[in-house]
């Protein structure tokens, strides 16, 4: 099994942006999706802030691209996704839903909502109880056979920067009394932080992804006999940072974040099963 998957995307329309921006912003913006979805995988995933301002015109650019490459795509909520029409028009126009499992020979993956619904003040993570408790019976059903989560929102202190505010699934939600729930290997795949980073704690393996606008690559998880390895694609193009160099400070609401990139620990790993 092999799963390819992309960081915080954040495709903006970019109001206000001149001529110059928009051209570099398609630019950069089709070459990345390009090198995403020309990559042979079974799945391929999205970690969430697929759009940055969760416009219907965002979210119909991207999907036309994913929709029209025949692959096998799923996207998780991001904050950023749900800042402006709410969930249930974000799923009509993408087909996807809100949260949900897959089960396969090889594994179990689970896909987690983490986000508030039209909430621009709070951009940090929560599950509703409901949620809480599907995630913990599919924990609990899944046995020893590998499990991949895949949420927007870190779980707090596990990957960089989580125990910062809004950068997590809130600390008094307690979604670790689910995690504990799983006996056997287990993987959780998270964005939002946009750093790359990995943290293995308690029988989890916290994985966390950087945004494409400050690290042009995306992961590669294979699944084979009894390892699981997660590896970097880089998105590599003479003229790509040339071209995010010309709008991404000019995106408001977003800022680069330094050593995106993390160490050498951080972007990849191997793992027996």
């Amino acid at each position: 099994m092999r799963i390819a998957l992309l960081g915080d995307f954040h495709y903006s329309r970019m109001d206000g942006g001149t001529a110059e921006m928009l051209e570099a912003r398609d630019a950069a913006y089709k070459t990345m999706l390009d090198a995403f979805l020309q990559t042979e995988a079974d799945l391929h995933i999205s970690l969430g802030d697929l759009t940055h301002g969760g416009y219907p015109e965002e979210f119909r650019y991207v999907f036309e691209q994913i929709n029209g490459s025949g692959r096998s795509f799923i996207h998780v909520l991001g904050n950023h996704d749900t800042y402006s029409i709410p969930k249930t028009e974000i799923l009509a126009i993408t087909g996807q839903q809100r949260y949900g499992a897959i089960e396969l020979d090889e594994a179990k993956l689970l896909f987690l909502d983490s986000t508030k619904e039209m909430n621009r003040s709070d951009w940090g993570g929560e599950l509703d109880e409901r949620q809480l408790a599907w995630l913990k019976e599919q924990l609990e059903q899944s046995g020893g056979k590998p499990v991949l989560v895949f949420a927007h929102h870190p779980v707090y202190d596990t990957t960089a920067h989580s125990t910062k505010d809004k950068l997590s699934i809130h600390p008094d939600i307690d979604i670790q009394s689910a995690l504990r729930a799983k006996q056997g290997p287990a993987f959780y795949f998270c964005g939002h932080n946009h750093i790359n980073s990995i943290v293995s704690r308690d029988g989890w393996h916290y994985i966390q992804t950087a945004a494409c606008l400050d690290h042009p690559a995306f992961r590669l998880i294979e699944l084979s006999g009894k390892k699981l390895t997660i590896g970097f694609v880089t998105m590599e193009d003479e003229t790509l940072s040339s071209h995010i160099e010309r709008f991404n400070t000019q995106v408001k609401g977003f800022k680069p974040t330094a050593d995106a990139q993390g160490l050498e620990q951080d972007r990849y790993l191997q793992v027996g099963l």
